[in-house]
């Protein structure tokens, strides 16, 4: 069974709705550091949720294209589209590794969004690095922020989870008959 219209809907109006806390109200969870701003990324912890209870790998990476893209969208710049791309890359091996998990374990999610984040957010990074013509000394700070927004999303990936929780019948299709024991 894979993702219908319906689902795929209330999955672009979250990413909205997400897009929109995220650049709102979510900008007062961000602090300056040494290194730079550091924060949540609140869609991240959406796409950890999504990937972990998706009914199918398809379905995970399209989630987490849908995601990604809403995030490009709201920040833009010389990456256009690959974080969207990571995302669906990101999601498609979560799903693919859950079953080793608990999932509603809040340790797991923490550990699923910080593996997730790394990995999406260093790859992009160092995309920005290998492209954006950086000093000799300039790798160093951006590598370092998004271990910091790794580490902050990871911890607030549990509560995330929970509230999405609430609206797992509406985002996700039914899962398959052996998981529903």
């Amino acid at each position: 069974m894979t993702m219908r219209w319906y689902h795929f809907g209330i999955l672009v109006l979250v990413a909205l709705v997400g897009v929109v806390v995220q650049t709102t109200a979510g900008q007062l969870l961000w602090f300056r550091t040494e290194v730079g701003w550091v924060g949540p990324e609140l869609l991240a912890a959406v796409a950890v949720f999504l990937a972990l209870y998706a009914a199918s790998a398809t379905d995970a990476a399209l989630a987490g294209w849908v995601l990604g893209f809403a995030v490009d969208l709201s920040i833009s710049g010389s990456g256009m589209g690959l974080l969207a791309l990571l995302y669906a890359a990101g999601c498609w091996g979560i799903f693919r590794i859950r079953e080793v998990f608990f999932r509603e374990k809040p340790l797991t999610q923490i550990i699923t969004g910080f593996v997730f984040c790394v990995f999406v957010y260093e790859l992009w990074t160092v995309y920005d690095i290998l492209l954006g013509g950086r000093s000799a000394g300039g790798y160093f700070r951006p590598v370092l922020q998004a271990l910091g927004l790794a580490i902050y999303t990871a911890m607030l990936t549990p509560l995330v989870c929970a509230v999405m929780s609430r609206l797992r019948k509406f985002l996700l299709p039914a899962p398959p008959i052996r998981e529903r024991r």
